[in-house]
């Protein structure tokens, strides 16, 4: 399990203790920061103060009409990650989010229709996707370089 900073706090720990610490020592002397908890298979775990710096919300999948496909399971599209590897959502299972894979179908109004990988009732994020995301990549790579941003 790695527990680490959100990128918002590494650069703040960053520029106040020097570029000469890593990550992780940056995060020991600045612990009042940490933010968030990974673990592979489970996802990420916020801490309050994460995900209110996130503004993260969850929903649950509904049943609605979205274009001409009527009675789908249905997300708003705010919730929807794309990346070059897929579309993805966060599912929250407990305290944890996991990015999940999904198949899009029918899109309108702001609403996406969940072909595949998701089912009516299943709760996810909403709101705050992206910034899951960007802890998510910084917790599997490590954190990042003293130099980003600047």
């Amino acid at each position: 399990m790695k527990t680490f900073l959100t990128l918002f706090s590494i650069l703040t720990a960053a520029a106040a203790s020097g570029c000469n610490r890593s990550v992780a020592e940056t995060a020991r002397v600045h612990e009042h920061t940490l933010a968030a908890t990974y673990k592979e298979g489970h996802g990420l775990k916020l801490s309050e103060r994460g995900a209110q710096f996130v503004a993260l919300k969850t929903g649950d999948v509904g049943s609605r009409t979205v274009g001409a496909a009527a009675n789908v399971a249905a997300i708003p599209a705010d919730a929807l990650l794309r990346t070059v590897k897929g579309d993805f959502v966060y599912v929250a299972n407990g305290e944890w989010f996991l990015r999940t894979a999904i198949k899009v179908g029918a899109t309108a109004e702001g609403w996406l229709e969940v072909a595949e990988g998701l089912y009516e009732g299943d709760k996810i994020v909403v709101s705050g996707t992206k910034a899951l995301w960007l802890a998510e990549v910084q917790a599997v790579n490590g954190g990042v370089g003293c130099a980003h941003g600047h």
